[in-house]
């Protein structure tokens, strides 16, 4: 039994030390390469190499993913594989759509294919919503 206890333990000061050491190099790396202008690609995959380091040794001890059995390993393994399949799904209705570039407030009229206010903000503005009739919009003749 004492030798199952000794698998599940770990050594958080060694794991904090390595974390340490990690950001350390991480902030060398970038304040070095900022300063010796290297290529932003390098810079930023050595930035990204290190976070991927700390990240691992979080979620292998931190969040005791180490001492897991194979059955929650497997339900985690296909979760970076099921988020590319849910961005590559969503990609073709968020991306460089133009109807979806508008400020909060305003919605896509289809009738119109423009972008227009909603009725609420609009007359908290002061203007006519987008579904007034004209004449309503316009200011009653002064005689």
């Amino acid at each position: 039994m004492s030798g199952h206890d000794e698998h599940k333990s770990f050594n958080a000061n060694k794991i904090f030390l390595w974390l340490f050491i990690f950001t350390a190099v991480e902030v060398a790396w970038g304040v070095l390469g900022h300063k010796m202008h290297v290529g932003k690609p390098l810079l930023w995959g050595g930035l990204l190499t290190f976070a991927a380091f700390k990240g691992v040794l979080i979620l292998q001890y931190f969040m005791h993913f180490r001492f897991e059995g194979w059955i929650v390993k497997g339900l985690i393994l296909p979760t970076p594989f099921l988020i590319v399949v849910i961005l590559t799904v969503l990609s073709p209705d968020i991306a460089c759509n133009h109807k979806l570039n508008h400020n909060i407030g305003s919605s896509y009229d289809t009738k119109a294919g423009e972008i227009v206010e909603l009725p609420e903000v609009a007359l908290r503005k002061g203007i006519a919503p987008h579904n007034a009739p004209h004449d309503a919009a316009a200011p009653a003749p002064q005689h």
